[in-house]
């Protein structure tokens, strides 16, 4: 049966891939924003980038990962990077300082976009990017009510870059702002009980909003080769906010070096995380209240090798304070070995290590956006990751990637909702009612990965991405990896048809996931009350999302642009009880000065 699944998606990718070479999109409704707004990096440690050279949107081939972190609906536009002109003796042209981009879609959809971009030296760039998209659409659910599924994403960035010829200094701030509605209820009609106004019995239709500020700070040398010394460091904090008052503040700080000997290279990784929230339901005290945590790590390795191999040996080491826990420490080993029988063409490479994942509250609200908001999920610890590959070329155009992975986690989260008889007392019998915000489960599981990747490029008109993963799950008490995917895949084609017009396709493909909702019931026997919990089990179908992109230069300053998303018109659910939009458009101009 395996072998026959392979076989189907190989032929349905190929067949894909013949019919789509000149459509492209950049948004998958699973609501991640693959690309981001132009942020100008300094190359080479010796020059920088000149001002962005605006003509025509650059595509950034999206990455897909089978641990999706979903919006509450389409987020239907991503703007492309610009690319920036680097500096050289030949006589510049006027790049201007900017773009400004606006455009309109159904589900009255508004979209802005501001860039802003000045080489205050030839040693340094100083940014501004403001973006506004929101949408104000209905959506019809499984159980038929039409239901207000709004969304608002905000953001605003200032950031400056000074290259200190071996090094660069980054200091970015940013905020961002995103709202939207629990509009979700799954399979069946939202009960009348939940549609009544100022209901406090679910968060059904509440109106929710993640806020988020920050600072990043860096200084790294982008050029260092292996036996270089190196001293990077990177301090990042953010404030996370929500509309229902929990918090979060979130510091790191980490320190990474490379100290060269005659026989190879030391390698470092050290730092500390302080983070702590509040308005949540604390696991530990099984009580309302605030979670604190701070963790030192460290990750010494040492490297040796030349051309041709070379072996990286090590452990990754973190003792983590809970103010409401004893202290832990968890190791685990980090070695690696690459191999190149044949410089430039192919690469051979195997290792071993692990790590131990921080699952902080904005962590998991921006994962899954819909989960209660007052939760508190228990961090998950990879133990062993074991993982080798190939990375090679089957011409100079065109370059492949196999890689299998395996991993050993405890403690991995899993979403669910929860279903319950409310107890009315006018109604007999009670209405039977679902939270439509997730709650949290735990397994220990076994996770194989299978990944293979194709990249080709011709002569600067065309470029095409396939990308496919197969996932195994191996579980210690759950029936299903609710919510998980077995395999997903992804195709991205760039085309050029002339110098003004460009077109593109994305096509995503998510498989079929198993959804879960736990019914509790009570059952009284004398004075002692018994729980129980009926396992119901839900098929999410396979999800493909085909988006189209135009875009057509008008002249060296205004451009105007199409993208048709969610083209296969399939109004899939990423999570239980939560349609995404289906069809939909948005059109605009853009301005360059």
């Amino acid at each position: 049966m395996f072998k026959q699944k392979i076989y189907i998606f190989l032929l349905l990718l190929i067949g894909i891939v013949s019919s789509s070479v000149a459509q492209r999109d950049t948004t998958l409704t699973r609501e991640v924003e693959v690309t981001k707004a132009f942020k100008p990096t300094i190359s080479d440690a010796n020059k920088i980038n000149d001002m962005p050279r605006i003509e025509e949107a650059e595509h950034q081939i999206p990455k897909f990962n089978y641990s999706i972190s979903s919006q509450p609906i389409l987020n239907a536009f991503s703007v492309n990077a610009l690319k920036a002109a680097t500096i050289d003796n030949k006589q510049k042209k006027d790049t201007g300082y900017g773009l400004i981009r606006a455009g309109v879609g159904n589900y009255n959809k508004p979209y802005g976009e501001f860039f802003f971009n000045n080489l205050n030296s030839k040693k340094s760039i100083f940014g501004i990017h403001a973006k506004h998209l929101s949408s104000h659409g209905k959506i019809k659910l499984d159980g038929g009510n039409k239901v207000d599924a709004p969304f608002s994403n905000n953001e605003a960035e200032v950031y400056y870059k000074h290259d200190f010829n071996k090094t660069v200094l980054s200091v970015d701030v940013d905020y961002s702002h995103d709202g939207f509605n629990y509009y979700g209820y799954p399979e069946k009609a939202i009960p009348s009980i939940l549609l009544e106004d100022n209901q406090q019995i679910t968060y059904q239709g509440a109106k929710q909003a993640f806020s988020k500020g920050g600072i990043n700070i860096g200084l790294k040398n982008p050029v260092a080769e292996i036996d270089d010394p190196v001293f990077n460091f990177n301090l990042n904090y953010h404030y996370f906010g929500a509309k229902t008052e929990q918090t979060e503040h979130f510091g790191e700080f980490k320190v990474d070096f490379q100290k060269p000997f005659d026989t190879g290279t030391l390698l470092g990784d050290v730092g500390a995380v302080f983070v702590q929230s509040d308005g949540i339901y604390n696991q530990s005290l099984n009580e309302p209240g605030k979670r604190q945590q701070t963790w030192l790590f460290a990750k010494p390795a040492y490297f040796y090798g030349g051309k041709m191999a070379d072996i990286q040996v090590g452990f990754n080491a973190w003792f983590v304070m809970d103010a409401d826990m004893d202290a832990l420490a968890k190791v685990t080993p980090n070695v690696r070995v690459n191999f190149r029988p044949v410089k430039d063409v192919i690469k051979l490479y195997a290792g071993i290590d692990g790590n131990y994942i921080n699952n902080n509250y904005s962590k998991i609200a921006y994962e899954n956006p819909f989960v209660d908001p007052t939760h508190d999920v228990t961090n998950s610890f990879e133990k062993l990751h074991f993982y080798g590959g190939i990375d090679g070329k089957f011409s100079s155009k065109t370059n492949f990637k196999i890689g299998v992975d395996y991993s050993m986690i405890d403690d991995q989260q899993f979403y669910y909702l929860n279903e319950y008889y409310y107890p009315e007392p006018s109604a007999n019998p009670n209405p039977l009612i679902v939270n439509n915000t997730f709650d949290v489960l735990y397994d220990n599981i076994n996770l194989l990965k299978l990944n293979v990747e194709i990249f080709h490029t011709s002569s600067e008109k065309l470029n095409l991405l396939l990308s496919g993963n197969y996932y195994a799950y191996t579980l210690n008490e759950q029936e299903e990896a609710w919510n998980k995917p077995d395999w997903d895949a992804t195709l991205s084609i760039d085309y050029k048809i002339t110098e003004q017009l460009s077109v593109g396709a994305d096509v995503y493909l998510i498989g079929g996931r198993k959804a879960l909702i736990l019914e509790s019931t009570s059952q009284f026997i004398g004075s002692s009350a018994f729980n129980n919990k009926i396992i119901k089990s839900y098929n999410l179908d396979v999800a493909f999302d085909l988006n189209v992109n135009a875009n057509y230069q008008i002249t060296q300053k205004f451009a105007a642009f199409g993208q048709l998303n969610n083209f296969g018109f399939q109004q899939y659910q990423r999570w239980l009880g939560y349609p995404v939009q289906s069809f939909n458009a948005l059109v605009g101009v853009s301005y360059a000065f």
